[in-house]
């Protein structure tokens, strides 16, 4: 789509520009009228052949191997939170009732990765999986090797994930850190209060490339009803002053990943 300028001194160039287009196009249609004559080098068969598929990988990448020929597998973890402590344990910290995203990636001994592998994890503690099926759209690995899991913090501990492909696995160390050891306490606000622990219940699935929520009957029997909630306020607007906001259940710390995943934040539109 061509957008001319209606100012005076740019009318002329843009007119003139868009003449010379076209006369070029009369001028390569007129001169295509026998399979035999060629224009720019090229015959008229070789202008109708479809072009060739562009090739997805970057040159110097390595390029997937199927996870039916892969050997020799590793798995290493991916997580923005995470870190090795003074042992060489991978350990991710999270407050209690928060929600964290895992992202593992398998490959092969020479850096290749594996696809359609669908490693197993598993998890020890007090802590809530959710596992690859529940949080992506698909339970393998991409064409990059990589798949995605979840966590809900249990109770104040150390929890246990294993994650298994193969011959190769691996552990996470989930550090549950209390709410109360941080002084993030909220307050009670008595019988109309809508509880995190109930929302943070919510089963999350994957469908149709759609995200679907299903709250435990401890929110839904209350729908229509006006209830208070206390949580941590999220900016969504800037200035001083806020009327469109989130309400999260944790202290917010990522702009990407809202802390206790998708029912750990309320939207809040206020008249003042």
């Amino acid at each position: 789509m061509w957008t001319v300028d209606r100012s005076s001194a740019a009318r002329p160039a843009s007119i003139a520009m868009l003449a010379s287009i076209a006369l070029i196009t009369v001028a390569a249609a007129e001169t295509n009228d026998s399979d035999s004559k060629q224009l720019g080098g090229l015959t008229a068969d070789e202008l109708a052949a479809a072009p060739p598929e562009p090739d997805p990988w970057t040159p110097g990448e390595p390029r997937p191997v199927a996870a039916a020929d892969a050997t020799g597998v590793r798995i290493t973890p991916l997580v923005e939170r995470g870190y090795l402590d003074e042992e060489g344990r991978y350990v991710i910290d999270l407050m209690e009732d928060d929600y964290v995203y895992i992202a593992v990636r398998v490959e092969t001994g020479q850096g290749r990765p594996v696809e359609d592998a669908e490693p197993r994890v598993s998890l020890e503690g007090t802590s809530r999986l959710l596992e690859p099926v529940e949080v992506s759209m698909s339970p393998t690995t991409n064409e990059y090797g990589i798949v995605e899991f979840a966590v809900v913090a249990g109770e104040m501990g150390l929890d246990r994930i294993g994650v298994d492909y193969d011959d190769a696995s691996i552990e996470i160390l989930i550090n549950v850190i209390s709410m109360r050891a941080n002084d993030f306490l909220l307050p009670e606000l008595g019988e109309d209060q809508l509880s995190w622990d109930d929302l943070l219940r919510a089963e999350v699935r994957y469908a149709d490339m759609i995200l679907y929520a299903e709250f435990p009957e401890a929110v839904t029997e209350r729908s229509g009803d006006t209830v208070k909630i206390a949580g941590f306020m999220m900016p969504l607007e800037t200035g001083m002053t806020q009327q469109w906001f989130l309400l999260t259940s944790h202290p917010p710390g990522c702009y990407f990943h809202v802390p206790g995943g998708p029912a750990g934040a309320v939207e809040v539109f206020a008249e003042e």
